[in-house]
């Protein structure tokens, strides 16, 4: 009888170990991926979007947003949860096997008590001690035992708990890539934006210079009775105007240098930008060629991360379904023993079980049922988000190129019009040297050639900040190397 219980132990621990599987659920999208953009043909410029800001060869530039990566608090905040996940999907994984335990204990009794005997054993003349009034109680006790406990997971709901631990520790991962793709990013954009208000400041500058020589001289011919006092008061407006413009360009280049010292973990107080030989806005890469809606649903980590938390719920929906079935446990204890009274080794023992035990749900009231159902409702709505945000993914990069491309016109045209300003501006001032024109008619233009100068710098910042966002769109700007504390998922 017992060779049969013990045969029957070993073919239950032989069908948990090779039955311990999760269930498999069928994802199914209903989007499919076109083979190519519709506005990427006339990209010309690198297929390599990793880090992208290196194209604009500006080693400041460069130099900011690998410190933003390395000390950006976004970045460590997104790293110290993605550990948090990481630990849990440990925690899952680790119920799947057994659990051992230890236990002890020890006493040791001192005492006396009352010698009920002692007026009987005092007429024995042998009984000795026993004759007196008290006795001495002396006495130790040591136990030791150990329990092992297991949950075989025939039906796979543990291995589900864990697969879902394990795609949500993978989700968290892939926002540590978001968040290095939008470190980088907003470190470029305020980048772009503070060299773009120096350039703006110097020609605010140079207009303000320009409206006061002209202020100068509309008042000496108003004196002389050239003019009326409407044009005195026009070029006033226009000085005060472009002197208020000028007071607010300084706080905008302070907000962006902040922000970037923000990004990268320095003190904003006590950061100043660093200047640099290079031109960024007006020396920009050309749109990234060779990119495929395949390959940026493999990179962007916010899809990424739809994919994982669709596969997590997955998994919870295998783990809900794994309820209907039945569990299994398996429960082992050996303890051994040992009291001694008086020193005595008279009593001493040990002792063990092992257990086999099987739960199955009879009557739960659609407990279950409903679990169920709400699981499965949250993996459907979780594959629509996919969809949903699969779509809107493709459209951003399409109207990204786009942009892009319009904007290098708009660049272009407004590059052909400062030329032609500057251009008409050193002709009007040889006319007036020459007596052909009055100095306000120079000044005017290169005033005019100041405004195409400020309308070029602003088309080029629109650029540079659109090529950013065709490089986010696209989920270029991350390293799959995370300073984290722990080594894998």
């Amino acid at each position: 009888m017992k060779s049969i219980q013990i045969s029957a132990l070993c073919a239950a621990v032989l069908l948990a170990l090779t039955a311990c599987q999760s269930t498999q659920i069928p994802l199914h999208s209903e989007t499919s991926v076109p083979q190519s953009f519709s506005e990427s043909e006339a990209a010309k410029g690198s297929e390599q979007i990793a880090q992208w800001w290196q194209h604009w060869h500006d080693p400041v530039l460069n130099r900011l947003i690998d410190q933003g990566l390395a000390q950006g608090y976004d970045v460590k905040i997104a790293v110290s949860r993605l550990n948090e996940a990481r630990a849990t999907s440990r925690a899952a994984i680790a119920d799947l096997g057994p659990q051992v335990g230890l236990s002890g204990q020890g006493g040791i009794v001192r005492g006396e008590a009352d010698n009920l005997l002692s007026g009987v054993a005092a007429q024995i003349p042998q009984a000795g001690a026993l004759g007196s009034d008290t006795m001495d109680i002396k006495g130790d006790q040591l136990m030791g035992g150990v329990s092992a406990s297991w949950e075989p997971d025939i039906f796979g709901q543990k291995r589900s708990d864990a697969d879902a631990a394990y795609y949500a520790a993978l989700g968290q991962q892939e926002q540590v890539y978001g968040a290095q793709m939008l470190v980088a990013g907003d470190i470029a954009e305020n980048y772009f934006k503070a060299r773009a208000v120096q350039g703006r400041l110097k020609v605010a500058d140079a207009s303000i210079h320009t409206l006061k020589r002209l202020q100068q001289y509309v008042q000496g011919r108003f004196k002389a009775g050239h003019v009326s006092g409407y044009e005195v008061n026009e070029v006033g407006v226009q000085l005060t105007a472009a002197e208020a413009k000028r007071a607010t360009l300084q706080a905008e280049y302070d907000a962006y240098v902040r922000s970037i010292a923000v990004l990268t973990g320095n003190m904003p107080q006590s950061f100043d930008l660093p200047p640099s030989a290079v031109d960024v806005l007006a020396k920009q890469p050309a749109a990234p060629s060779g990119q495929t809606p395949q390959g940026m649903l493999e990179r962007r980590p916010d899809l990424r991360a739809h994919t994982a938390q669709v596969n997590a719920y997955a998994a919870k929906l295998a783990s809900a379904k794994a309820d209907l079935l039945p569990r299994f446990s398996i429960n082992f204890m050996g303890q051994g023993a040992r009291i001694g009274i008086d020193g005595s080794d008279a009593l001493k023992g040990w002792a063990s079980l092992l257990s086999v035990g099987i739960q199955m749900p009879i009557f739960t009231n659609g407990r279950i049922k409903a679990n169920i159902a709400a699981a499965d409702a949250r993996l459907q709505t979780a594959l629509l988000q996919y969809d949903q945000q699969l779509l809107t993914a493709l459209g951003e990069v399409d109207s990204a190129y786009q942009s892009v491309q319009a904007m290098q016109r708009q660049t272009a045209l407004m590059q052909t019009a400062h030329r032609q300003a500057a251009q008409h501006a050193q002709d009007t001032e040889k006319l007036f040297r020459n007596d052909y024109k009055t100095l306000d008619h120079a000044l005017r233009a290169h005033l005019n050639e100041n405004q195409m100068q400020e309308n070029l710098i602003q088309a080029q910042l629109a650029r540079a900040q659109m090529l950013v966002s065709l490089y986010k769109a696209l989920g270029g700007g991350w390293s799959d190397s995370i300073n984290s504390s722990e080594s894998g998922v």
